[in-house]
């Protein structure tokens, strides 16, 4: 998808993440903002860390979920209930 040509084989510097929010940053100031709104959603934080320091390979958007492909793995994020809102910057 052209959404994520932005952040497509740039490596994974850090993460940060709150009850309500997934910011992903990337290498040259680019970010992937993943949202839920009146929800909660799951994301496994040791994979999070586990994919620091590696490229994003692909992304693929399904209902209410994205999966974000590492060289090594692949990173689910889900909506357990609500509305995921996902942006990237620079798109």
């Amino acid at each position: 998808m052209a959404k994520y040509d932005g952040i497509k084989n740039q490596e994974l510097l850090d993460f940060e993440k709150t009850k309500d929010e997934l910011t992903l940053i990337f290498k040259d100031n680019r970010y992937l903002f993943i949202k839920i709104k009146n929800g909660d959603f799951s994301v496994d934080l040791a994979a999070c860390n586990s994919a620091k320091g590696q490229e994003l390979q692909g992304v693929e958007e399904g209902n209410n979920e994205i999966t974000l492909t590492f060289k090594d793995m692949k990173l689910p994020v889900k909506a357990q209930s609500g509305k995921l809102e996902i942006d990237s910057i620079p798109e």
